[in-house]
This record gives structure tokens, sequence and C-alpha cells, in this order.
């Protein structure tokens, strides 16, 4: 509200566009729930970087683990490639630019990538190893 009491067209259709984008968002949250495969072996990593993907990472995650990555997919990459005999491939999440996944699909042809656009910037995606 203004000093006077009473709204100003701009302060208004600052909260109409805060609505809107919020509405967007609760949209874009909802197929996450088809993303989503966070357990035990699951790794879900965020960058830190833009404010929406560490709450969004948070709910993709669940109780599973979390990492920070700033744009460089050099040690998911690491994590990504080193299977060790025995073991079920690894499980890949994130909110994130395009590069990380589009990276971690180049490494490992014939990986699954799953991903949708957040916003302007971020992706949530998901990739199992082949």
């Amino acid at each position: 509200m203004t000093p006077t009491g009473r709204y100003s067209r701009r302060r208004f259709m600052g909260t109409a566009a805060e609505a809107t984008a919020l509405g967007a968002l609760a949209l874009a949250l909802k197929p996450l729930a088809a993303i989503a495969c966070a357990d035990d072996l699951t790794l879900t990593v965020y960058d830190p970087r833009f404010p929406a993907a560490e709450p969004t990472a948070r709910r993709l995650a669940g109780v599973g683990r979390l990492l920070r990555t700033h744009g460089d997919p050099t040690s998911l990459l690491v994590h990504w490639t080193a299977l060790q005999p025995g073991f079920p491939p690894p499980r890949l999440q994130g909110v994130t630019t395009e590069s990380i996944p589009f990276c971690l699909e180049q490494c490992r042809p014939g990986s699954r990538l799953r991903q949708e656009r957040l916003d302007r910037d971020l992706f949530v995606w998901h990739i199992e190893g082949a």
C-alpha cells in the first residue's frame, strides 16, 4: 500500500506479475513428480547461481543426496563415468542450465535423459546410465 492507503497502478501491476510468475512456477513443478526418482542411489544437483534452483532441487531430492554445481560438470562426469562392476548405473537429476545434462548425455551414449524447461535459464532433468 502507498502511504495514502491506496494501491498505485505500478504496485498493482507488480503484484499481478508476481502472482502470474508463481502460478507458472507451480505448473512447472507439477511434472517434477514424473521426473523425480530420488532415493539413496540418486544424486540431485543444482546450480546455486540461480535462486529458484535450490528450493526446486530440495523438493526433487526428497531425502536423497544434494550437491551444488556452479555450471561445471567435471565432478559429475567423474561420478557418471566411474561405474564399478556389480553396481547399478548411477542416476543423476538436477535443476541446472542445459549444459550439465547435455555433457552427461554425451559422455554416456545410450543413457536416458528426460528434461523440462523450468524457466529461461534452468532445466529440471533426470538421467540414467545405459
